[in-house]
């Protein structure tokens, strides 16, 4: 029982054999015209029956239309080239090589419009298939079935082998003409305005990649003693984890896919860096610090048509931000009275204020889907209010003069144009 089976099962499968020698991927119309242009001899499939296999194996293509290119195959131009195209219709031979030379043969396709011409043509026990549309004097896919007598069947073959894909929506006349004319994606017209809004993830560190590790190891393994004291103030790092991820919004435009803006906010939390010898901090419980970076960054582009699914935008970038830091400190609970040091623990400036500068690129998937890769530097400086008085005592601890790190990002995005 189980050989006989798969005997049947083998038997199915060569009866139903099929094979594409290329597939250009033409686009397949919803509620599509398909006309049938059978060379040496009635049609070996029936018209109506072919509609409703179409139905059969495509459910998104409405209800088709389906006729004998009649037409065609009475023309002397169509039936000359029909012939020489099933003598020369082969497997690794490349689409361009059957090109409709003829400038009447071409002139029948172009005048297809959105319809669809189903070349079929004898080869021995196999049928040949080729299917042309509007947008090119060769064809667009091409192969063979099984040739059978059983129409149906045979119009099964031919539907689910070379029309299973998705279809569109059917082109207006003037969207035919439009497409007909429009350039090679390439050569497009670059939008006027580029708009994208987006939201990523970054890591930012004190210490260079690919650098001696002594240029950043007085910031990075800097602590802190009695709530304030560390070996050098200049650098904010040398008080709070150089290293830490960050999450971002941020959204900008281009003109002319050349030149842009973006504004961007940035949330990363930092841990003090507290030295745990030190016995004071045995009433503290934890104490961190909210950065927000607030900056505005000014974009060099250029865009490149890859494919007609997929963009990419090298930039070049550089910016200025406002960085605040949000204290959350809080001592252990039976802790009723904290020491002097807490009291008078170091304090941040208001604001600081800093440059941004980098490289990366956008990648946009179908004109509006973007991923975003960058790295770069940015900087952290005391902002000063106002001029030091000749008549002030000794000039404070500055905390936070220069603070330099590296980062790096991925942003997802959505686009828009103009």
């Amino acid at each position: 029982m189980k050989k006989l089976l798969l005997i049947l099962m083998f038997l199915v499968a060569w009866a139903s054999a099929s094979e594409v020698y290329f597939d250009s991927r033409f686009t397949l119309w919803k509620d599509a015209t398909i006309l049938i242009w059978a060379v040496n001899g009635e049609s070996p499939v029936n018209a109506s029956e072919f509609c409703l296999s179409l139905r059969r194996n495509n459910s998104g293509i409405g209800e088709p239309k389906c006729r004998e290119l009649g037409e065609w195959e009475r023309d002397s131009i169509a039936i000359r080239y029909g012939s020489w195209l099933s003598n020369n219709l082969e497997k690794g031979l490349p689409s361009s090589y059957l090109r409709a030379r003829h400038p009447g043969m071409a002139a029948k396709i172009q005048a297809l419009e959105d319809n669809i011409v189903l070349f079929i043509a004898p080869q021995g026990k196999n049928l040949q298939v080729a299917i042309f549309d509007e947008t090119a004097q060769e064809p667009k896919a091409a192969g063979i079935v099984k040739a059978n007598s059983d129409k149906i069947a045979l119009s099964d073959d031919i539907a689910s082998t070379f029309f299973d894909k998705r279809t569109k929506r059917r082109l207006t006349k003037e969207e035919r003409l439009k497409q007909r004319t429009e350039p090679d994606d390439l050569y497009k017209e670059i939008p006027s305005l580029r708009i994208w809004a987006g939201m990523g993830i970054g890591y930012s560190q004190a210490h260079f990649p690919f650098t001696p590790d002594n240029w950043t190891k007085n910031h990075t393994r800097s602590r802190v003693k009695n709530y304030r004291a560390t070996k050098d103030s200049v650098s904010l790092w040398n008080f709070i984890e150089d290293a830490a991820p960050y999450f971002s919004i941020y959204a900008g435009l281009t003109w002319h896919g050349f030149i842009g803006v973006e504004f961007m906010y940035r949330y990363s939390n930092r841990d003090m860096k507290t030295d745990n010898s030190d016995t004071i901090y045995r009433e503290l419980d934890h104490w961190n610090f909210g950065q927000h970076d607030i900056g505005l960054n000014v974009l060099l582009s250029m865009t490149y048509n890859i494919t007609p699914w997929l963009d990419i935008t090298p930039l070049a970038f550089i910016g200025f931000q406002y960085t605040f830091y949000n204290e959350d400190i809080g001592l252990k609970d039976d802790v009723k009275k904290p020491s002097r040091s807490y009291e008078y623990r170091i304090k941040f400036e208001d604001v600081y204020k800093g440059a941004l500068l980098g490289i990366g690129g956008q990648f946009v998937f179908k004109k509006h889907y973007g991923v975003d890769l960058r790295m770069g530097l940015s900087s952290r400086g005391r902002d000063l209010y106002e001029a030091p008085s000749p008549d002030a005592g000794a000039a404070p601890t500055t905390i936070g003069k220069s603070t330099i790190d590296c980062f790096v990002s991925l942003g997802f995005e959505y686009h828009w144009t103009i």
